[in-house]
């Protein structure tokens, strides 16, 4: 990637107001740079639905909001850093290393990185006519997450799949002889990314009727299954990308499942993994924005230290020492 570069992270879309996208930038900054020399050095909320605003915001120098994290901010991610060195044992969750991706475009110049992670509703707006460098299919399937502009180029890509691949990877279920088996309700741009990158990883597709539907004729079309009653003994994992919709709970699975992933979380959420009394074990939505926040972090702003990320769970152990910290500060 050559130099390093200073970084402003951003988190766009709407709404955005309880992203947990800045802290965990600046946890992994902490873990990969502990003798100060930091890459993030501002953070911002952006909140807007019209993504052809933000990138004329980005491209023109625009106001994005971006501010230095605040000392208070930077005491808790320190210490966080400095003293969860570990994961409990009862989480039942290995460390798995980052896997290896087709390398992206150099950043070019020598400005600060604006580094933005897309949310609902901005991800599906880029297309192949948008003029922008794409890293991976996402510009085919309609689903970007993230973008990097180093002042000349606009570099965009999805990690949201992939970050799914390595809560499933870390969890086992890509352990065992039988391709392990995606339960997935919706049909939206976070789906697709999940789907792409579940059926490139081996993996088998049952798609449950939603709000809406994943469109069988994407790329992850041969990994579909027709029925459940073909799923065999695979190990199974099930994400509702309609859950959260306002406000509402995640459907139940439709079958006995291994893991049940929420796409998202809640202030009130926490980082532990909950078994339920049927065996499955529950996942809060922060598990896989820490995954595919890793997965951003190796290929588009340090993949030359790929292999000095903090692990996941690690990270996501760190992330919930930050917010207990931060919440018995105001009580």
């Amino acid at each position: 990637m050559g130099a390093r570069r200073e970084v402003h992270c951003v988190v766009a879309g709407s709404p955005i107001s309880h992203s947990l996208t800045p802290i965990l930038s600046l946890l992994v900054d902490f873990h990969l740079n502990p003798d100060g020399s930091r890459l993030i050095i501002g953070t911002s909320r952006y909140e807007t639905k019209d993504l052809s605003e933000l990138l004329g915001q980005i491209v023109l120098g625009g106001d994005l909001g971006s501010k230095e994290p605040t000392s208070r901010v930077l005491n808790l991610v320190r210490s966080a850093t400095n003293e969860v060195l570990s994961f409990p044992d009862g989480w039942g969750v290995s460390e798995i290393s980052i896997g290896e991706y087709t390398d992206v475009e150099s950043p070019y110049g020598e400005s600060p990185l604006i580094w933005v992670s897309l949310t609902t509703p901005l991800k599906h707006g880029l297309s192949s006519r948008s003029g922008v460098i794409s890293s991976d299919r996402s510009l085919e399937i309609a689903s970007t997450n993230q973008i990097r502009w180093d002042g000349h180029r606009l570099v965009t890509g999805s990690t949201d799949g992939l970050g799914v691949i390595l809560v499933a990877r870390s969890f086992g279920l890509f352990s065992l002889s039988n391709p392990p088996l995606l339960v997935l309700r919706g049909g939206g741009a976070a789906a697709r990314s999940v789907a792409e990158a579940w059926a490139q990883a081996g993996g088998k597709i049952y798609s449950v009727p939603g709000r809406r539907l994943l469109d069988e004729r994407g790329p992850w079309a041969s990994s579909l299954l027709p029925s459940l009653e073909e799923r065999g003994l695979s190990s199974t994992l099930y994400i509702d990308f309609d859950s959260g919709l306002d406000g509402k709970e995640d459907h139940p699975a439709p079958i006995q499942v291994d893991v049940h992933l929420s796409p998202s979380y809640k202030s009130s959420g926490s980082i532990n993994p909950v078994q339920g009394s049927t065996g499955t074990l529950h996942l809060d939505g922060r598990w896989m924005l820490a995954a595919q926040h890793l997965i951003a972090w190796s290929i588009f702003i340090e993949p030359t230290r790929r292999s000095e990320l903090p692990s996941l769970p690690l990270l996501l152990h760190r992330l919930g020492d930050f917010e207990n910290n931060l919440s018995n500060n105001y009580s």
